[in-house]
């Protein structure tokens, strides 16, 4: 990712949204404002990461700034006009150039911590800069990084305002409150959040105070979050793969209690960043054994060491574009002449397999030497100089420098400093000693320990909170906060919550199959399932392959048979002849990614099936035992999934050596063990159901009534989740979106249909038409409309959650109008789900010596830490075995049936129950959690679609092209890539559990 792209996307924030144009084909409806606060549940005290911010009225001054480069006066040729060099973009050469500016005008800055500067456009003053009348003034100075060039920096005059966030937000005008958000961004809230982290951007003077030098070298910032530089060894920092670190940082922004008070929310962040000053060697080794802590001589390298080519290749994948260091690089002319030694940054380019520091030789400047004739390159092409140098082998040189190369074997790294590109041995490069980020995909086995390695406790979250406000940032010694005489207090908000009662979870009894209420713990929330709710009356056949040298036959064998005794006792009904192995067993040695081999063992397999004739009565479970590896996974759920609709099962090779290697007398209760949650994920898949919930509390001796969720009403639940491309994502240049919607009474059986946004926007373009066939299914199964429709949706930010919320409201209304004949369209009830948020809440000690825990199971805070003008509230309804719990934010944007707060947060609770890979309420919504899956899952299709050639990537717009023609094409191109994701119809239940 660019520098620019960087800029683009942490600016996206600052224009204010624009008025609803008339021709928008739909309303904008009223967001609903909150009915009552909620009653059920014991009350609780909780802290809250938020702290009030004191200050005194006062006007603030807001201006722009523009610098460019001064352009060199060129000699005077008729009457072309001069172009001005574009605006400096870069935010961190933009921040240098500001405060050289500043401390060379004093008579303008007498006081440098009276202004806050944002690093891209705008400042902020308590008083005027200049004292006349004038609306724009330019200032000159040196450029920091470039000697001889002058900038130039332009201020203009934007507006004013008076500091007072405590103010009331006109809730009777629009009730798109996020507009009116985004318009105090531009001026209140912009402000506080750039005072706050202004004193880690500031660039000091080199004669600064030693405390501003420290500060600024202490912490980096990178988009909005200021993260902790471990220069030390003690540091704070975890390695979550070779050579990549995730450092603390803290995030901030400005709230508004219930009551208005003004807050900022402090939250601790983890980001992840290549780490400093590591030679490429260590990196190399790190990367090829997964382990930083192998050395270098338990390898055995010696100078006869090589790499091959596939490895140089998945070593420029890892490493391609990171900034790098050597302090001893061939000085070279304008000739390409080695003139000495010199210490230069370069950006990796490649690594060249068939490149040695023996084999390539330099040009090196010898005064003793007879001139010779050389070939040099220029931009008017090749041109023969004569100049008195020796050829020298590479690895002579450095050992003449005190370099002597260890490997000279090794491949030699193509690296590029500005237009320069140089061949530098690896053993002297290193990686920069500045911050920059990993912006790369971490592997499989990085993204599933990453959870556990990052997760603090909450004693240590909450400690770890107030010493990086009040110790590490130095808070109250801040000279901007100073200027600007505003404060913080220091301490938490105590708020209060509430903890609601486990909702009633049913099953089937393992003796008669009868209804019964399951046992619900009432701290963890974990209820034992002795035997699913439902399962498909078809015999289920296991087709096994074994993709992976790292398990032997034995292993898999254990393994299965184990599965298919917890499969039995769950209520499957697989033949006894398959009890012990599996009437199909593939053992296959496959490469990386074989593709033919695998598609035509799959094909070959349900040819044999269908030739039985037993398809109708049967069917098919492929159990893939593998290394996970991204492509191979999404290689297998694309031929499963998408081409032939049958039910597989990848299970990786480590799971299985662990499910071997635990003893009898060590086995997690039943409800936690491997088989248990694989028998959940394949009932799932094979149409059947695992728990439902009641619709209200049984009392003692009740019969349980096989209940709707979450009334007596046929309530339809929506689930929707878009996700976006990120570097070296499996998705390119378009968003990916998955509606899933509810098909029984009991809401645990989903339909889901995949969603190509090729704008790569959080709305869902064409909702209407994927709603019209989801209610088109759930009419066929079930031969009635819904009574009640409710949307969960997630993925939206505050500024668009109105926005969506209409767009995608009147497109389920054109949608009902062309299925329902006519029928009344049925109330609707529409919630946004917000996971991605920094608010957090610890349970309060219960004397003065004790520790903050987390909150229980099923807390709610809907009162004093919530939004003043919408019906929001935060609900912990999972409980937290690892690390400090994170509450989801929940915003009723629309709700036609004027539910009170207690209805509307228990019937997400017992959502939470329902999620059909475990045995216990999780932190989402069921429709939530299903959407965000199927999103994920197409990603891993579409990236092995492109593979292999069913789909092309979006290509950039022609320079012929224009825009009508772009938009065009790219609309019918993710159209083929939108039919290309849809799950066969073959496919028995929900394939992306």
């Amino acid at each position: 990712m660019s520098h620019v792209d960087e800029i683009e996307r942490t600016r996206s924030y600052r224009a204010p949204p624009s008025k609803t144009s008339s021709s928008t084909s739909y309303e904008l409806i009223k967001a609903v404002q909150r009915p009552n606060h909620g009653t059920k549940g014991e009350l609780i005290n909780l802290l809250v990461n938020w702290f009030k911010i004191k200050f005194n009225r006062s006007r603030i001054y807001v201006y722009t700034v523009i610098a460019r480069e001064v352009p060199q006066q060129k000699p005077f040729r008729g009457k072309r006009v001069q172009e001005l060099p574009p605006p400096i973009s870069h935010s961190g050469t933009l921040s240098k150039i500001f405060w050289t500016m500043v401390r060379s005008y004093k008579d303008f800055f007498p006081n440098p911590h009276g202004i806050i500067f944002d690093d891209y456009e705008f400042i902020f003053a308590r008083e005027t800069i200049w004292k006349n009348d004038a609306t724009s003034e330019t200032f000159f100075c040196e450029h920091p990084d470039k000697i001889g060039k002058r900038v130039e920096v332009r201020f203009e005059c934007k507006l004013f305002f008076d500091l007072d966030l405590s103010g009331d937000i006109d809730s009777n005008t629009n009730v798109q409150w996020t507009s009116i958000f985004l318009k105090c961004l531009l001026s209140d809230i912009m402000f506080m959040i750039h005072l706050y982290s202004q004193n880690s951007r500031y660039v000091p003077s080199n004669d600064a105070d030693p405390q501003e030098i420290e500060i600024s070298n202490r912490f980096a910032h990178f988009n909005g979050g200021m993260f902790f530089v471990p220069r030390t060894p003690k540091a704070p920092k975890v390695v979550v793969q070779p050579g990549v670190e995730s450092w603390l940082g803290l995030y901030a922004s400005v709230r508004r209690m219930e009551n208005f008070d003004p807050v900022i929310n402090f939250g601790l962040v983890n980001k992840l960043f290549i780490q400093m000053n590591l030679d490429l060697i260590t990196f190399y080794l790190a990367i090829e054994n997964d382990s930083m802590s192998v050395k270098l001589q338990e390898l055995k390298l010696n100078r006869s060491s090589t790499m091959l080519p596939e490895q140089a290749a998945m070593f420029t994948s890892k490493l391609k574009d990171i900034k790098l260091k050597c302090d001893c690089a061939p000085g070279k002319d304008k000739d390409g002449i080695v003139t000495g030694r010199v210490e230069r940054h370069y950006k990796l380019v490649e690594l060249k397999p068939t490149w040695f520091a023996d084999r390539v030789s330099l040009d090196v400047e010898d005064s003793q030497a007879p001139e010779i004739a050389l070939k040099v390159k220029t931009k008017a092409g090749m041109r023969t100089i004569r100049r008195r140098c020796r050829s020298v082998r590479m690895d002579e040189w450095y050992a003449a420098q005190g370099k002597p190369l260890n490997y000279p074997k090794l491949p030699l790294c193509s690296v590029k400093s500005g237009k320069r590109e140089d061949l530098i041995p690896m053993e002297v490069l290193f990686t920069h000693d500045q911050p920059q980020k990993y912006i790369k995909l971490l592997n499989f086995y990085a993204r599933m320990r990453i959870t556990k390695l990052l997760a603090r406790p909450p004693e240590q979250h909450h400690k770890f909170t107030n010493k990086m406000i009040m110790e590490k940032l130095e808070y109250e010694k801040d000279p901007f906060m100073e200027a600007m005489k505003i404060s913080l207090d220091s301490k938490m908000i105590e708020c209060e919550g509430r903890r609601m009662e486990p909702c009633d979870v049913l099953g089937k009894s393992e003796s008669d199959e009868s209804l019964v209420k399951l046992e619900v713990k009432k701290e963890s929330g974990d209820f034992f399932l002795s035997r699913a709710m439902e399962t498909s009356t078809k015999k289920i056949r296991f087709v096994v392959y074994k993709l992976t040298d790292a398990i032997d036959e034995s292993e898999i064998r254990e393994f299965y048979r184990q599965l298919v005794k917890k499969c039995v006792t769950r209520g499957f009904n697989v033949p006894v002849v398959d009890h012990q192995n599996p009437p199909i067993y593939k053992k296959e040695r496959i490469g990386r990614y074989d593709d033919i081999k695998i598609a035509q063992m799959m094909a070959d397999d349900l040819a044999l099936f269908d030739q039985s004739g037993k398809s109708d009565d049967e069917l098919l479970v492929f159990l893939f035992f593998t290394k996970m590896v991204d492509e191979l996974y999404g290689q297998i759920k694309y031929h499963c999934d998408i081409l032939h609709g049958v039910v597989s099962q990848v299970v990786d090779e480590g799971t299985v050596k662990k499910a071997c290697k635990t003893l009898q007398d060590e086995m997690p209760s039943d409800y936690k063990s491997v088989y248990h949650h694989l028998c959940l994920k394949l009932n799932a898949k094979l149409g059947g159901i695992n728990q439902i919930v009641s619709e209200s509390e049984l009392d003692e001796g009740d019969e349980p009534e096989y209940g709707r969720m979450p009334s007596n009403e046929r309530t339809m639940f929506i689930g929707i989740d878009v996700i976006h491309p990120s570097p070296n994502s499996p998705i390119r240049d378009l968003s990916l979106g998955a509606i899933v919607a509810s098909m029984d009474k009991n809401a645990a059986k989903y339909a889901v249909r995949i969603k190509v946004n090729s704008r790569c926007n959080e709305n869902v373009q064409h909702f209407d038409e994927h709603f019209s066939l989801l209610l088109a299914k759930y009419i066929s199964i079930n031969n009635f409309l819904p009574e009640r429709i409710v949307i969960l949706r997630d993925g939206v930010s505050d500024s668009e959650m109105v926005k969506a919320a209409s767009q995608e409201l009147n497109s389920i209304k054109l949608a009902w109008r062309k299925c329902a004949n006519g029928k009344k369209c049925p109330p609707f009830t529409y919630i946004v789900v917000q996971k991605n948020h920094k608010t957090r809440f610890y349970r309060q000690p219960n004397n003065e010596n004790g520790q903050v825990k987390n909150p229980p199971m099923g807390t709610v805070v809907d009162k004093d830490v919530v939004t003043p003008h919408m019906f929001d509230f935060y609900m912990v309804s999972h409980y937290t075995q690892l690390g400090t719990t994170r509450p989801i934010h929940y915003t009723v944007v629309y709700d036609d049936c004027e539910s009170s707060a207690d209805v509307v947060q228990e019937m997400i609770f017992r959502m939470c129950f329902l999620y059909a890979r475990c045995s216990k309420p999780v932190s989402l919504p069921s429709p939530v959690y299903y959407a965000h899956l199927a999103c994920e899952r197409a990603a891993f299709q579409h990236q092995y679609a492109i593979k292999i050639g069913e789909v092309h990537e979006i290509m950039d717009k022609k320079e012929s092209e224009s825009d009508d023609d772009y938009a065009s094409r790219v609309e019918r191109q993710a159209l083929i890539i939108e039919g290309k994701l849809q799950v066969s119809s073959n496919y028995p239940g929900m394939y992306f559990i």
